[in-house]
């Protein structure tokens, strides 16, 4: 890729993004309204684009390595949050939930889509698949029980594992394992479901990347500091975590492939749980939230700048 291309690809991420910001600065959505849209996005457009990832993916033995190996490293991330979370003296009952909620597909998947193509998001889908079930089978049941005291057993687990999302993973495998994802599309009503769910997702990335620059707030010098050690913290115990786990493990089942190195990089520097801030505000007090929407803008700004940094420094990489 050259980097006249690069940044024709990277534009209309910032462009997006500053747009969102315009509406903001002008009150052109009420909050209800940004949250619906998020909800939306995240509940039912976010599925679509996995989906039709999937359902267009050639799968290979090392997409199913990359997804435990994700798995592994959110894992680990979890815990080390606990371990240290006093040791830096975070007061936010929250912050060890912190380290380990990713961006797969708030972020990931329209920055990594926009500049590099959904055909090129193999990589990228495995280690989702790693993600989303990490959330569901292990971050969901934590963070209810660690922020609310709620008993999370079989039943909340197969609630999550039925949601839109893992419905759409499943679905997608399913077509793809048995066999039949070209006989199905090959049909008028198969082909018009595949078609439907597609241009769905499609519209995501651009709802989402507005939606962010809709959210961020400069108005609080004091919260905006206590987000930024959140996000100084997230990402010292990410990347080398991460990095650690690609180097001995992710790296000898891929190699140095140029669309792994990017789908890895775009994964673990994009944070923006919105399951997270949802059981902060509803768990949590005011400020709690307040400090955690602050993070979720800061860390959306900061890993859009890593992300388009990286991107610009390719053809360097590369050459």
């Amino acid at each position: 890729m050259q980097p006249e291309h690069l940044i024709r690809s990277v534009l209309p991420v910032i462009l997006l993004i500053i747009f969102g910001f315009w509406l903001q600065k002008r009150h052109y959505f009420s909050e209800e309204t940004v949250q619906g849209v998020t909800k939306l996005v995240s509940d039912y457009l976010i599925p679509c684009t996995i989906f039709t990832t999937f359902i267009g993916l050639d799968l290979r033995p090392e997409h199913f390595g990359l997804a435990a190996c994700t798995f592994l490293i959110q894992l680990l991330l979890l815990g080390l949050g606990f371990l240290t979370a006093r040791l830096f003296h975070f007061k936010r009952r929250f912050a060890p939930l912190y380290p380990c909620a990713f961006a797969f597909g708030f972020m990931a998947i329209p920055l990594f889509s926009t500049v590099f193509g959904l055909e090129n998001m193999g990589y990228l889908t495995s280690m989702g698949v790693g993600h989303e079930l990490f959330i569901g089978l292990v971050f969901m049941p934590v963070a209810r029980i660690y922020l609310k005291g709620e008993t999370a057993g079989p039943r909340q687990i197969g609630k999550n594992l039925l949601s839109p999302l893992f419905v759409m993973i499943f679905l997608a495998l399913a077509l793809q394992l048995l066999g039949i994802r070209d006989a199905v599309s090959a049909t008028d009503l198969g082909g018009g479901v595949i078609d439907t769910i597609s241009k769905l997702g499609g519209i995501s990335s651009t709802l989402i990347l507005i939606t962010v620059g809709y959210r961020i707030h400069m108005d609080n010098p004091d919260k905006i500091r206590e987000s930024l050690r959140l996000v100084a913290w997230r990402y010292l115990l990410i990347f080398s975590v991460s990095y650690g786990v690609k180097f001995f493990l992710m790296d000898p089942m891929v190699g140095q492939d140029f669309y792994f190195n990017a789908a890895f990089f775009t994964l673990i520097s994009q944070h923006g749980s919105v399951i997270l801030n949802a059981y902060i505000s509803e768990y949590g007090s005011l400020e709690d939230s307040q400090i955690a929407s602050n993070a979720f803008a800061s860390n959306a700004v900061i890993g859009m700048a890593l992300f388009v940094l990286y991107v610009c420094l390719l053809p360097l990489l590369w050459s």
